[in-house]
């Protein structure tokens, strides 16, 4: 069996530096970890987490907070994504991720802190009032914010630039002179204070529509929670003028080729269109569109090594770190020589 003195000797180190490194020690340098991991992996080294686990007080797991299944929030492969990356990374670190679903998240997160069933705890699905968040700070468990809400008092927060996302897509449209765009959008449940990244998209898009001087045409809130093909349609069919469609929701980025197919618009010549869409959907389902697209793995890799972090310095300034991504122009958006 392979011990943690044949990874000392391999690696060159001490086996209190392993040992460090193992414990994710933001002393040990970038370097030796890497040599340090590297033997690891080339001698078969695996940690026991329950043995590390009784003699360090923890559980080496941690929990993610999801919307209850009574939130009414529409299905998404983008949240079925994000728990794989998610549980993907904390396995690199040595955790496991313990799902919970509780329509009553303020009392999943009290019986969470009362159980110390976790050592750290990230909250997904928020809304931009989430009040989770001051439960959160209450427990006084290490906690991430996957989303970024109002007010995230204090906590760490990572998320996709959602904003930054919002500017490019706008910007193209106008560079290639559109000047009437319409919007598939996300259900945000309710207006102005749900889904934290679909109110930030939309409030970010007009912004940038009213910068640019053009119109981004926003279908009413009931129009949002249409099936997707006939979101589509109805958009289309209340602002005949857009010379381009933008969407942000997934379900209606997997539609639209089949729907616009349907409907007889050939894209680009009769309408330029542009998505904002995780990678993963993009790559695998060949979206033809131009897209800003969220990189799912970067994200959860990020939220993963901020809690950690938040676990080993528990007094340590919060952070906010939004990732973005560039434009990925598929020439789904062409000239428009309207007026």
């Amino acid at each position: 069996m392979v011990t943690i003195n044949d990874v000392a000797r391999e690696a060159g180190v001490s086996k209190t530096t392993v040992s460090y490194v193992i414990s994710h020690n933001p002393r040990i340098p970038h370097d030796t970890q890497e040599r340090v991991r590297r033997a690891m992996k080339k001698l078969g080294y695996s940690v026991n987490h329950t043995a590390r686990a009784l003699s360090t007080s923890k559980t080496m797991t941690l929990g993610l907070l999801v919307s209850g299944q009574n939130d009414g929030m529409p299905l998404s492969l983008t949240r079925g994504a994000y728990l794989c990356e998610l549980s993907k990374f904390a396995r690199q670190h040595g955790y496991d991720l313990l799902l919970i679903s509780n329509p009553d998240g303020v009392q999943a997160i009290r019986e969470l802190a009362g159980t110390r069933k976790v050592d750290g705890l990230i909250l997904m699905d928020l809304q931009r009032n989430d009040v989770r968040v001051a439960a959160a700070v209450e427990s006084k468990l290490p906690t991430v914010l996957l989303g970024v809400p109002y007010d995230p008092l204090g906590l760490d927060v990572v998320d996709t630039d959602f904003e930054r996302a919002a500017h490019e897509l706008i910007r193209r449209f106008v560079n290639q002179g559109h000047r009437d765009i319409a919007l598939v959008h996300t259900s945000e449940s309710p207006k102005d204070d749900g889904a934290n990244y679909a109110v930030r998209f939309r409030q970010a898009a007009l912004t940038e529509a009213r910068t640019a001087g053009i119109t981004l045409r926003v279908p009413p809130m009931d129009v949002w929670d249409l099936n997707p093909a006939e979101h589509i349609r109805t958009v289309l069919n209340r602002f005949p003028t857009a010379s381009g469609l933008l969407i942000d929701d997934d379900n209606a980025v997997i539609a639209a080729p089949q729907a616009l197919l349907e409907l007889g618009i050939h894209v680009p010549e009769d309408l330029s269109v542009a998505v904002v869409v995780p990678d993963v959907i993009h790559q695998r389902m060949s979206i033809p569109y131009t897209a800003v697209n969220i990189n799912l793995s970067a994200v959860a890799e990020e939220t993963i090594d901020t809690l950690i972090r938040r676990i080993s310095k528990p007094d340590s300034p919060s952070v906010t770190r939004l990732v973005s991504q560039p434009l990925n122009d598929c020439g789904s958006i062409i000239r428009c020589d309207a007026p």
